[in-house]
């Protein structure tokens, strides 16, 4: 039997890995909602990646009223206030830290995380190292409103312009220390697209935010490390520019990655390995048992035929029943 790592390799390369890599999210939702069974459950089914459950997160003192609801406003490292309903579940922006792009223009970036090299050396022996999130334009409506940022793009404000080049120093800083400690994947997350079309023009993204991934990625492709990006969403030609860059992942919707197998034929042909993300719009919260089991077994299939470019990513959340979170895990498990 191959260790993770040897697998996570053999799949990346279409080399017929013994088994399909299989990743955890440790998400503090369905940890919370769901208990001691998931994490029984994931203990089980160890995954290839270097996660450990050993506790069950739970919201901070305060943040629970007298009715059991939750609500929390915290701030982050780049200043953004951020208001939380569903713990474990991503907010939404409710404070920005400057009024307009000139104004960015003096902010102040956080530190970068200091990297324990012994600790991912340690990892290495046994997995593929993922590390990192690297976004701009996501960062940018984290910073901003989105309107305003949409707006600044197709205007192409000179101090938004700016500001988007000290990111990029910023990220390029960030992805020089994961490098030199070793990380063997570095995660790009940028999501471009609605269900049915992309945010902006493609020639946008193009001609502002490729030469941007462009700068970023190179110093990985020098290292002989892997990018993989996340997109969820519309991919329309945005993946043919990613796939121009170089990728070695992707992550996408996977249902709108479905629906034209264009996108798929693409990956195969670029050697691009996707996590294999089950749908959680219908899917997981409101499918049965037995349609997971089908869809894994599809996907398994599929990927075994391929001999690699497929990795099963398990996220669970608070919305589906804990008999489907059982079923996926057990599925790929069964399956893979």
């Amino acid at each position: 039997m191959s260790s993770s790592r040897q697998r996570m390799l053999d799949t990346f390369a279409f080399n017929t890995p013994d088994k399909i890599p299989v990743v955890y999210h440790a998400s503090p939702a369905g940890l919370y909602v769901h208990g001691k069974k998931l994490l029984d459950l994931f203990k089980k089914y160890p995954p290839d990646n270097p996660v450990n459950f050993h506790t069950i997160p739970s919201p901070p003192a305060g943040t629970i009223d007298n009715n059991g609801s939750y609500h929390e406003i915290s701030k982050d490292e780049w200043g953004t206030e951020w208001e939380y309903l569903i713990y474990g579940v991503y907010g939404h922006p409710k404070k920005y830290p400057f009024e307009n792009w000139e104004e960015a223009a003096d902010s102040k970036f956080p530190s970068l995380p200091v990297i324990d090299s012994v600790k991912l050396g340690e990892q290495r022996k046994d997995y593929l190292v993922f590390s990192g999130w690297i976004s701009i334009f996501e960062k940018l409506h984290a910073l901003r409103p989105m309107d305003e940022v949409l707006m600044a793009i197709l205007t192409e404000d000179p101090a938004l312009m700016r500001f988007l080049d000290r990111l990029v120093e910023y990220w390029l800083t960030e992805i020089h220390s994961m490098i030199d400690a070793g990380v063997d994947v570095i995660m790009f997350a940028d999501d471009w697209g609605t269900q049915h079309a992309p945010l902006i023009s493609p020639a946008l993204i193009q001609s502002i935010f490729m030469p941007r991934y462009k700068t970023l990625m190179k110093p990985v492709h020098k290292a002989g490390k892997k990018v993989f990006f996340h997109l969820c969403g519309f991919l329309g030609s945005t993946l043919d520019d990613l796939i121009d860059l170089g990728i070695s992942g992707l992550w996408p919707q996977i249902k709108l990655f479905e629906s034209d197998h264009t996108y798929h034929e693409k990956c195969i042909k670029n050697k691009v390995t996707i996590y294999i993300h089950p749908d959680r719009q219908y899917l997981m919260p409101k499918g049965s048992p037995k349609e997971i089991d089908t869809a894994i077994r599809r996907y398994a299939e599929k990927y075994h035929d391929l001999g690699g470019g497929g990795i099963f990513y398990i996220e669970i959340e608070n919305d589906a029943p804990f008999e489907n979170v059982k079923a996926l895990i057990e599925a790929v498990h069964k399956w893979r």
